[in-house]
């Protein structure tokens, strides 16, 4: 599915589906025997602790654990890392009972104070776990052997630590004072200053947002990309926790001590306020999109509660945002039988700002649906110096309409007009507002216009430091087009050799993507994508893998996009981009259908052992394990080893990417279809700070 069709997907099921007023509803009670006294999840692999032991649902035990300081599970829900009274770490699994993975060891000659372990977290990605010691360090390790990689010399002991979720930053709170390090310098970026002692931090999920709660009773919102307050909420009474829901539209936190609270961060006004949940020591909302499952998870004295966080409203800005810039990535292009004259009138600054505004609009018009038809319009109050009469909504500002006074009286029941062809734009505070809308009096026949167009901007949606130079996106076009022809070139050229048909068939793309470094500078990332999928399953045997088959040296389509990718990175225009040291992010996604594996596949280890590896299975963190006494006993490893292979051929056969700093995430598609034409390959190279 391309990138515009799921954008689409997502637009249309917003649409269908946002209330007017955003709630979140409970949705699921387990009451335990014991009081919660720490609580941490994986999305829905939840474990607690009680006192004496570290459990999960129904006071299942996992293991005994008298006395504790802090305790963190992995983002992937392999593991859980405890702290015990005596600073000591552990790893234990999260999946058999009493089980211990590792026990963290400092293998460091200390002449003075031994280091001891107070607090622990792991990164988003499952890749790196920090600890923070008596010693003010916080010391980082590789989660795949639990290797030290660097320790970072604070100032004095952290209370409380969290790492950003792109890996820019990690954040310790000690007292009124928040350090903010560079992850990848490993230098401090900067210190927060605060009025009252930092009590909790969270990170929103694009990292572009920080929130600290304080003592003093204080909430702040900062701006990753310059470390000032974005937003401080004050309260009377006491706060504590904070959580931001899954597109960072809203931050929930507990106030009074039994209150959560959901404040709505584009308007600045609280949603909701949910009483009675005494006891609360963890807030985390979670979700999927592929499920359009989204959740709250808290707890009370002695209970987990699940939410169900799907009434809240999307992020409407950030949904608009998606579409309008898929959707300018096709516009640049130059179409076909276009001239270079004609593609000049046609794209340039002054028609790509006429044109992004325009998409934008039609975004948002697809995007509210019928919304004047569910908000009870109402007659207002008419000015007689202005000829205008006011007409108000429920959720949405009021319009003002011309209409003279002898005609005000087939006005004064709303049931008499009527409203067509509305056009909306979105505000800073990701509402609607009417744009453009025709007024039918119904008595007397007569249509009235409402016309904002040209003084309503869609001021929600990218500020114009974020825009893309218009001649970045017209070389990314370009070259994008040299990629098509080579693509189709070697497609051609295998066709002849008889290694595939047109029933393989193979998409190439670019795209560029606006972004920021951990100094809060703009950058522009290029994003290059390779996808191939063999659409009749009667060849795909032939052409692709066979069933079961994982080797991806033995599948014909595989080893046509392997080409292709190889030969635009050594010989295209992407190798000028890849100079030693650069980022590269690579995204390999494998699929495969719905037939069952009856008994198990042989692995004969090509590709290594993979044991609690962290992957994104249908777009949620999980682990996976597959190695060669194991093999494969289900279609997630399969698909997972259909992704390592083309690690594999990446890493040992293009050698522009030799010199380069690349991070591979797998991804997991299994369709519920049976089939071959659902056996597929997506690999997506995200090269960053590229122009």
């Amino acid at each position: 599915m391309n990138n515009l069709r799921k954008i689409t997907i997502i637009l249309l099921l917003a649409c269908l589906s946002f209330p007017l007023f955003a709630q979140i509803e409970e949705l699921k009670v387990y009451n335990l025997k014991s009081r919660i006294q720490a609580m941490e999840n994986a999305t829905y692999r939840i474990l607690y602790y009680n006192g004496q032991q570290i459990c999960t649902y129904g006071d299942k035990p996992v293991f005994p654990m008298p006395k504790m300081q802090d305790m963190a599970i992995i983002p992937s829900a392999a593991s859980i890392a405890v702290i015990d009274k005596k600073g000591k770490v552990f790893i234990y699994s999260c999946d058999k009972q009493s089980t211990l993975l590792h026990k963290i060891k400092d293998k460091r000659k200390v002449n003075k104070q031994k280091p001891v372990a107070q607090k622990v977290i792991y990164g988003d990605d499952a890749r790196n776990m920090i600890i923070a010691t008596n010693l003010g360090e916080l010391v980082v390790y590789d989660t795949r052997n639990y290797s030290q990689k660097f320790i970072l010399q604070g100032e004095s002991p952290a209370e409380f630590i969290r790492m950003s979720p792109d890996n820019y930053f990690i954040a310790a709170a000690r007292g009124n004072i928040v350090d903010i390090w560079n992850f990848e310098t490993q230098g401090l970026r900067t210190q927060l200053n605060c009025e009252g002692k930092v009590k909790h931090l969270s990170f929103s999920k694009d990292g572009s947002m920080m929130a600290s709660v304080h003592d003093n009773n204080a909430v702040i919102v900062w701006n990753t990309r310059t470390w000032e307050p974005a937003y401080t909420y004050e309260s009377e009474v006491t706060v504590d926790l904070s959580a931001f829901n899954q597109d960072d539209k809203y931050i929930s936190f507990v106030e009074g001590g039994d209150s959560i609270i959901i404040l709505n961060l584009r308007n600045k006004k609280v949603t909701q306020t949910i009483p009675g949940n005494q006891g609360v020591v963890a807030l985390n909302f979670f979700g999927n999109d592929y499920q359009q499952k989204y959740h709250l998870l808290s707890n009370r004295t002695k209970a987990l509660v699940y939410w169900d966080a799907k009434g809240l409203n999307p992020n409407y800005g950030k949904l608009i945002n998606q579409d309008v810039d898929q959707q300018m990535n096709e516009w640049v292009k130059m179409m076909q039988g276009e001239s270079m004259e004609e593609y000049r009138i046609r794209v340039n600054d002054e028609t790509r700002a006429r044109q992004q505004e325009l998409f934008s609009m039609e975004a948002a018009t697809r995007l509210v649906g019928d919304r004047i038809a569910i908000d009870n319009p109402f007659t207002k109050e008419y000015s007689s110096a202005t000829g205008m009469l006011g007409i108000g909504f429920e959720s949405m500002p009021d319009i003002e309409i011309p209409v003279k006074q002898d005609e005000l009286g087939a006005f004064s029941d709303p049931s008499n007009y009527s409203f067509s062809n509305a056009k909306y734009v979105l505000n800073d505070m990701d509402e609607f507002e009417i744009a453009y809308v025709e007024v039918l009096n119904e008595v007397t026949g007569k249509v009235y216009v409402y016309d904002n167009l040209g003084r309503l901007k869609m001021t929600a949606i990218v500020e114009d430091e974020f825009f893309v130079p218009l001649e970045i996106m017209q070389q990314v076009s370009e070259e994008g087009i040299k990629l098509q022809d080579l693509s189709q070139e070697i497609v051609e050229e295998n066709k002849e050799e008889k290694l595939i048909t047109d029933n393989t068939q193979i998409n190439v793309s670019t795209e560029v993507i606006p972004g920021v470094d951990t100094d809060g500078n703009k950058i522009l990332n290029y994003k290059i994508g390779y996808q191939y999928e063999v659409i009749n399953r009667n060849f795909s045997a032939n052409e692709d893998f066979p069933s079961g088959g994982y080797d991806i040296s033995k599948s014909n389509a595989v080893m046509s996009l392997m080409r292709i990718i190889k030969q635009s990175f050594e010989e295209g225009d992407f190798a000028k981009y890849l100079s030693e040291g650069k980022r590269v992010k690579v995204k390999i996604t494998g699929s495969a259908d719905g037939s069952p594996i009856r008994g198990r596949i042989a692995y004969n280890g090509q590709y290594g052992d993979f044991v609690n590896e962290p992957y994104y299975n249908n777009g949620e963190l999980d682990n996976i394990n597959v190695t060669k006494a194991s093999g494969i006993t289900e279609n997630q490893q399969l698909a997972l080893l259909r992704a390592a292979g083309v690690k594999d051929y990446i890493e040992n056969s293009i050698s522009t990417l030799q010199s380069t700093r690349n991070e591979y995430d797998f991804y997991v598609e299994v369709s519920t279809e049976k089939g071959g034409e659902y056996r597929k390959i997506n690999v997506e190279f995200t090269i960053l700070d590229t122009f």
